[in-house]
């Protein structure tokens, strides 16, 4: 079997009746030729799976070396030929279009018979729903922390917050502002899920269910209303926080946008390349057993993501040099952050900071 058994018509661009996203069925990420190709040539570990079959359909050279086997040998067979261990029930969410991803640590098995620890991470490919196929991302090993696990935000927006056992909204960073258009203390205390579109609740809940079912991380596509009552197609990763049914969220804007014929192949390993990077970003641990909530201090209503996620590791006991570890960041970043919590706290040193968190609790 080739990939090119697999390659799917172009169909006419379709748009969402609510005028707020639009899909393109013929998504080059749909048809299993170019797909493959931005798989082959990929240098991350990755394999592209068909999600109604659960065969491999493509894996990139990095993917191979994990399990010792060559492309031929690998194309075709089922992912759970590779897998030791009983399966995780997720990849058929994936297949449903119930979740965009879900991260699990797994046991491979290698060509030789041999066995290694490997961590993984399943993401749909493309924009449809239910879509054809997904990735699977490969990383040397499981996170080492089993505290909550937010993506790190990068260059481009996103919201973290969290949510209490009332699923009541308890912290969130100020980029929810130019997002979706609202305050972040008028949030303090919202139920998040009354401003999801009812055709999405049900990904919403079987994400929660899966995040509290495992203690990993799930990812799902969802509509959110907007303070104009516009609707904003995004993506949420979810994390469990301790007991459910607490939980946390990162949320960001999703769109597309249409690719050259000629720049498709350069165009879908770049996308490749930036799932893997909220793969690694994800595996970011940031406790916040002790971090403040907006009830107790409003003025935390002004942070933004990599603020909350600093000052989370603060008031959990750690330092400039296990922040920015933690992080990925330098020391002087850290500081950086930390003045900038010190002046929207109101507070003078990182004592008088800790002596506020304190007085919080």
């Amino acid at each position: 079997m080739t990939s090119d058994t697999l390659r799917a018509p172009r169909r006419p661009e379709v748009t969402d009746p609510d005028g707020a996203f639009t899909v393109l069925v013929g998504d080059p990420f749909q048809t299993g030729s170019e797909a493959a190709g931005a798989v082959n040539s990929s240098a991350i570990a990755v394999a592209q799976v068909d999600l109604a079959t659960h065969r491999v359909v493509a894996v990139s050279d990095a993917a191979a070396a994990l399990v010792a086997l060559s492309r031929d040998e690998l194309v075709g067979r089922l992912v759970s030929d590779f897998v030791d261990g009983e399966p995780t029930g997720a990849l058929p969410l994936l297949a449903t279009g119930r979740l965009d991803g879900f991260e699990a640590a797994r046991q491979l098995r290698r060509g030789d018979g041999s066995v290694v620890a490997a961590y993984v991470w399943a993401h749909v490919l493309g924009l449809t729903r239910p879509a054809r196929f997904g990735a699977v991302f490969v990383v040397d090993a499981a996170p080492t922390e089993p505290s909550l696990r937010l993506a790190s935000p990068g260059s481009d927006q996103k919201v973290i917050g969290t949510v209490d056992a009332e699923w009541r909204i308890d912290r969130i960073s100020q980029e929810v502002r130019p997002l979706l258009g609202y305050p972040p203390d008028e949030l303090d205390g919202k139920q998040p899920l009354s401003s999801v579109n009812p055709q999405d609740l049900p990904q919403v809940l079987a994400g929660l269910a899966h995040v509290h079912a495992t203690g990993r991380n799930a990812v799902v596509r969802l509509r959110v209303r907007r303070a104009d009552g516009r609707w904003l197609w995004c993506r949420a990763h979810l994390s469990s926080i301790g007991e459910a049914p607490r939980f946390a969220f990162t949320l960001r804007s999703l769109t597309q946008e249409k690719i050259p014929d000629a720049e498709r192949l350069s165009a879908l390993e770049s996308r490749l390349a930036r799932i893997a990077q909220e793969v690694r970003s994800v595996a970011f641990p940031v406790p916040v057993t002790e971090a403040p909530v907006l009830h107790d201090i409003p003025e935390l209503a002004n942070l933004t993501s990599r603020e909350w996620q600093t000052l989370s590791l603060f008031a959990d006991g750690r330092r400039v040099a296990g922040i920015a570890d933690h992080l990925g960041l330098s020391q002087s970043t850290v500081r950086n952050h930390l003045s900038a919590i010190f002046r929207k706290v109101d507070v003078a040193s990182q004592a008088e900071l800790l002596t506020r968190l304190r007085a919080a609790r």
